[in-house]
């Protein structure tokens, strides 16, 4: 409790400094009075106001872009007798020595004014020309947005797939493959066998267009390590991804959908689906250049049609099924990189 009261603290005291730097926003306060409690009460409410409106307020003059002034004397009139005193209130521009406004106040008793110094000041403060905005947005670096507006890009990402070949039960027994000692006979003995999982590792290298500033599209080839079998085999396949974008101020998200052919399949399969179909997210953050982005890939893809595996205990053993089905599904992690080369115009 106590860290989160001193973070608290040092991001106010950060936002103060801030406020105090930006031009526009220094303010000095002076004042005169014929009665000392006058100059006082004036002196402490005018501050308030001007804190409230998140001025800087100075010691010295020489210190503010303006100076707020005020004098407060005796009133006499006839015509309104129940008005006893009168503040005069100046608001000047330092940097350039030209009093913006002025006017007067009248009333009769000090405890009157409690409400009526925030019109006071709100009046004069008010009447500061609109250029001072211009100066503050000035004084705030310009957000860089070029890494998510890039006409053409190209990216390069490290996956790592969990591939699920999941088990179906056609032409087993039992879960087994199995053998007969003669054809129609009974499944005599058998293997078991399971459901298969295993990671893929590979990269995507690819090349996206943003043909619109909310919708981009991608083709990419992909090549991952692995098969059933366990040894090394280069999979190889070409994708396409249709993305949407949502970009904030410090990420860029884009859910897409997607769909890949195989380009080379390992051996181990007699027969491979000839699609894959899903999506997925990619959640991007500035690169090291103001053209590059980061990016996290988060995805899942179904192969449409069963994997036929060969069964390797035929012919010898268990020579039945002689082709084992597969459901294939994927669910993939990445991190990559992606390079633009062109700027979107209406960025």
């Amino acid at each position: 409790m106590k860290k989160a009261v001193v973070y608290i603290f040092l991001l106010l005291l950060a936002a103060a400094s801030f406020a105090a730097e930006l031009p526009g926003r220094s303010l000095y306060i002076e004042g005169t009075a014929e009665q000392e409690d006058h100059k006082a009460f004036f002196m402490t409410g005018f501050r308030a106001e001007a804190e409230l409106m998140d001025f800087s307020v100075t010691d010295y003059r020489e210190e503010a872009r303006y100076t707020f002034s005020f004098n407060v004397q005796s009133h006499a009139d006839e015509q309104y007798p129940y008005i006893n005193y009168m503040i005069s209130v100046y608001l000047f521009d330092n940097e350039i020595g030209v009093e913006l406004v002025s006017f007067r106040w009248p009333f009769a008793e000090l405890e009157d004014m409690y409400e009526h110094i925030p019109i006071v000041f709100h009046t004069a403060a008010a009447l500061i020309p609109e250029v001072i905005e211009e100066e503050v947005a000035a004084m705030v670096p310009e957000r860089d947005t070029r890494w998510q507006h890039q006409l053409l890009s190209v990216r390069v990402s490290f996956d790592y797939p969990i591939v699920f070949y999941q088990l179906q039960s056609t032409g087993l027994f039992q879960g087994r493959v199995y053998r007969s000692p003669y054809p129609g006979s009974p499944p005599r003995d058998g293997q078991h066998v399971d459901h298969i999982i295993m990671p893929h590792p590979g990269l995507t290298i690819g090349v996206e267009w943003m043909f619109h500033r909310f919708a981009s599209v991608e083709l990419n080839f992909q090549g991952h390590i692995g098969d059933p079998a366990g040894y090394r085999f280069f999979n190889a396949a070409a994708g396409l991804q249709v993305k949407g974008i949502l970009r904030t101020r410090y990420f860029m998200i884009q859910p897409y959908g997607a769909v890949s052919t195989p380009i080379n399949i390992s051996p181990e399969f007699s027969e491979f689906p000839r699609l894959a179909v899903g999506g997925g997210v990619q959640i991007g953050i500035r690169g090291f250049r103001s053209a590059e982005t980061i990016f996290f890939d988060a995805n899942f893809m179904l192969s449409l049609g069963d994997v036929f595996r060969y069964n390797r205990y035929a012919p010898l053993t268990y020579s039945n099924p002689p082709r084992i089905h597969y459901r294939r599904f994927v669910f993939g992690l990445g991190i990559g990189y992606r390079i633009g080369f062109i700027d979107r115009p209406d960025r």
